[in-house]
């Protein structure tokens, strides 16, 4: 398990499916755009990933969706995720938001 993998369950909790399900921490640090009412997101362990929105959970969705996808990419190819190690942390002004994904 790495550092953004968070523990596992030994069994699913439906009692039916895989036996665990890989859950990752996706930590978003979101920011005001100046001169407008739109955010900018950014993930903070994963490099590359960014988004612009209207809202917070404009931002957030389009965020852990591109999270989950490239992390599932790198896991189908049995590679090593590139993780951000430490995290990026907010600057003054931005928000740190911190989800768990499932895979």
């Amino acid at each position: 398990m790495t550092s953004e993998q968070l523990p596992q369950l030994s069994e699913s909790s439906c009692g039916s499916g895989p036996s665990s399900v890989p859950v990752f921490n996706c930590i978003a640090i979101l920011s005001p755009i100046s001169g407008s009412t739109k955010l900018a997101g950014r993930i903070a362990n994963l490099e590359g990933i960014s988004a612009e929105g209207n809202t917070e959970r404009d931002v957030l969705l389009q965020l852990t969706k591109r999270f989950k996808s490239t992390v599932q990419e790198f896991s189908q190819k049995q590679q090593l995720i590139p993780w951000i190690d430490p995290p990026e942390t907010p600057r003054p002004g931005e928000m740190q938001r911190f989800i768990p994904i499932h895979l």
